[in-house]
């Protein structure tokens, strides 16, 4: 059965399947669960603050990639940075599968074993898988009409 589309878009804001680009901070402090002194405090580390003459806006994507390797610990309001992962914390965060995680920290040297003979824990270093993450990036393409064109002064 097919669903039927509501003609307007303002139809679709309530629902959260929007993502959006800027975000308010008390928004960014209420997904990030943390008071809004907070949030702009880690908004300028990631330079993600955009002042506005009236409105305070947060890069919604430098504040993700800033946060991404940032840890909470549970029942506090403090915020670790990780260096290192579990296999199935590190495939979460890079949205890619266990096994293709697993091959691609192997081929970056990123792969720590503790306790190996006991059955002890694998470990991936972020930063290393970072930098083999950077091969992959595609070079970007030219518009062939642009929308905008720099003035020939």
């Amino acid at each position: 059965m097919s669903k039927k589309l509501n003609t307007t878009v303002r139809a679709y804001l309530s629902d959260g399947n929007i993502f959006k680009r800027y975000i308010r901070i008390t928004e960014a402090a209420k997904f990030y669960e943390m008071d809004s002194e907070s949030t702009k405090i880690f908004a300028s580390a990631a330079s993600a603050v955009y002042q506005l003459p009236r409105t305070t806006l947060i890069n919604h994507m430098k504040m993700e990639e800033y946060m991404k390797h940032l840890y909470k610990i549970p029942n506090t309001s403090k915020y670790v940075q990780k260096k290192y992962a579990r296999i199935g914390e590190g495939s979460m965060i890079y949205s890619i599968g266990h096994h293709r995680f697993i091959e691609m920290a192997r081929a970056a040297g990123a792969v720590y074993k503790i306790n190996e003979g006991t059955g002890g824990t694998v470990l991936i270093s972020l930063d290393i898988f970072d930098d083999y993450m950077e091969q992959f990036r595609e070079n970007p393409v030219p518009m062939k009409n642009p929308l905008w064109k720099e003035s020939e002064t």
